[in-house]
């Protein structure tokens, strides 16, 4: 593929030339050296668009449609990060490192959804799950375990805690996102 509107940037480590590859980190693009593997293309992709080449990247959706607001909340840097970067195209993330933290969080700006792992120091998932759920202005948003935790009555804890869905890490960015927009959909009769 070709790097749209100017020529490739040398590679950082070994000068040889990159290649552009769209879309290839969720949705983002990159440059590829053979030698030493990806680099993010932090161009604006507002120029790229701008540039018309075929290869831009895809237009984000109209501001009309909004996206939904996720609270993701892992005590984990690495997994916040990796399951914010999935998420971007699909939804404004806020993120929480601690039961706590998500407990102010979502009771200051209640999001549309919360996506909780399980296993956290200090307050689990579990307890954060039920206070969520026994706080008023919480009780309503959807929750949705996202956890490594493979026991079989995980399913039934995190209904009996308020959850809506169970997801097990390492969790693919379209079941997350297809279980982020079922949680959304009023509940029909």
């Amino acid at each position: 593929m070709n790097v749209p509107a100017e020529d490739p940037p040398g590679c950082p480590y070994c000068r040889q030339p990159l290649r552009y590859v769209a879309n290839r980190w969720f949705g983002h693009n990159v440059f590829e050296c053979e030698q030493c593997g990806d680099f993010p293309d932090f161009r604006s992709t507002i120029s790229l668009a701008a540039a018309g080449s075929a290869e831009a990247p895809e237009a984000s959706p109209p501001k009309s449609a909004a996206l939904p607001r996720v609270l993701l909340v892992d005590d984990s840097d690495e997994q916040r990060s990796l399951y914010a970067a999935m998420l971007a195209p699909a939804a404004r993330v806020g993120t929480a490192s601690r039961g706590e933290d998500a407990l102010a969080v979502a009771s200051a700006d209640p999001p549309d959804v919360i996506v909780l792992d399980v296993m956290m120091p200090g307050m689990d998932g579990w307890e954060t799950c039920e206070r969520l759920k026994a706080d008023p202005i919480t009780s309503r948003i959807p929750i949705i375990m996202l956890t490594s935790l493979d026991g079989v009555d995980v399913p039934a804890r995190a209904r009996k805690a308020g959850a809506i869905a169970v997801l097990m890490k390492p969790c693919p960015v379209e079941r997350l996102v297809l279980t982020i927009d079922a949680a959304r959909r009023p509940l029909t009769s």
